[in-house]
């Protein structure tokens, strides 16, 4: 619960990374010690494995990386991700109803917090201001990764008929939406377009539904906020990315070595940009050919599962929201591997749940 909805009412991201290392994190690794014998079921899982593969090569890349942190504080990076995987698997293992109601009561919270912050951001705004949010909340791009976040999990829950009641996920989801169109970023939209696509395969005719509604949610976004529309262009996307494909040949295969800092002059830019606003490109630049493809394969395993057992409707909300932040990470999110913050809502979290509900059907099928 605080690492899902934390970031609305911790009052700093320091304190927000402590509480998951108190909560989440020592909770897990005591449970391993404890129990080492439950670590052969979470260590068989393919997205698991994929990313401990993955992992080790990232360790490895650190020794000609050009990091400025110290070696000891990025090798940490991948164990907090890890005790996230340990942690929702051993809770999916003991009971999995808890982990998706936990995942569901995260996501009336943050319903709730977004509500509230909307109501505020009107009441007390300056014109042209842009929602950035209560707590740990950063700035407006890195609040709309978690606002999508729960946005697609109550549209899947709604395509997936996980509800009793058939209208709690459309109201949960309009203040969610309501605050993703008041930080101005057009990424999680983008996300929510195609994750409503995606829900074709795996929830069959109410995706159509949805898809069919969706030129009169652009409708209504032009008359609320027409800039998210109209006067940002490409907002240097394509410049950007061309120079960070130059960039990442300059050391194909192998990388720069993660944490590497990059400069992008891009030709109409007043400033040097630093991040090359894909996840798969930050990956390719710093991590090479070799990392991206581990990468790739991790995610090839996890798309697999939820496409195997797409008829399951904890399957289908975890694919949502897999779907939803790799597509959000098309044009955000080139800090794929840090503590925890809101890059985890489009990464390590979606594939955390689906690897512990993976787990847990292939201990029931045993």
């Amino acid at each position: 619960m605080v690492l899902l909805t934390g970031l609305f009412w911790v009052p700093d991201g320091s304190l927000y990374t402590k509480f998951y290392y108190a909560f989440l994190a020592a909770p897990s690794l005591l449970a391993i010690l404890l129990a080492p014998a439950q670590m052969k079921s979470v260590l068989r899982d393919p997205v698991i494995l994929s990313f401990l593969a993955f992992s080790l090569w990232l360790l490895i890349s650190m020794s000609w990386s050009r990091a400025d942190d110290g070696v000891g504080s990025l090798a940490k990076r991948p164990l907090y991700v890890f005790m996230l995987f340990v942690g929702c698997a051993l809770i999916a293992i003991k009971r999995e109803e808890l982990l998706l109601k936990a995942l569901r009561l995260g996501a009336a919270i943050g319903a709730l917090a977004a509500l509230i912050n909307v109501a505020w951001f009107l009441h007390n705004a300056a014109p042209g201001a842009r929602l950035i949010g209560t707590g740990a909340l950063r700035n407006p791009l890195l609040t709309s990764h978690v606002l999508g976040f729960l946005c697609a999990y109550w549209i899947a829950a709604w395509l997936s008929r996980s509800e009793r009641r058939d209208w709690l996920p459309a109201v949960m989801a309009l203040p969610l939406l309501a605050a993703l169109l008041t930080t101005g970023s057009r990424t999680p939209l983008m996300g929510l377009t195609l994750t409503c696509f995606w829900m074709l395969l795996m929830s069959g005719q109410r995706a159509v539904y949805l898809i069919a509604a969706l030129p009169l949610v652009a409708s209504a976004t032009y008359l609320v906020a027409p800039e998210i529309i109209l006067q940002r262009g490409t907002s240097f996307r394509p410049e950007l990315w061309s120079d960070a494909w130059r960039q990442a040949g300059e050391h194909l295969w192998f990388g720069a070595g993660y944490n590497s800092k990059f400069e992008f002059d891009i030709q109409g830019m007043r400033y040097l940009l630093h991040d090359p606003h894909n996840v798969e490109l930050a990956v390719l630049l710093e991590l090479g050919l070799i990392g991206l493809g581990l990468w790739t394969i991790m995610y090839i395993f996890a798309l697999h599962r939820c496409l195997r057992l797409r008829a399951l409707p904890q399957f289908q909300i975890a694919s949502a929201l897999l779907i939803y932040g790799l597509c959000a990470g098309l044009t955000e999110g080139g800090n794929y591997l840090s503590r925890p913050n809101e890059s985890w809502f489009l990464i390590w979290i979606p594939l955390a749940l689906l690897g512990a509900l993976s787990i847990r059907h292939r201990q029931a099928q045993a």
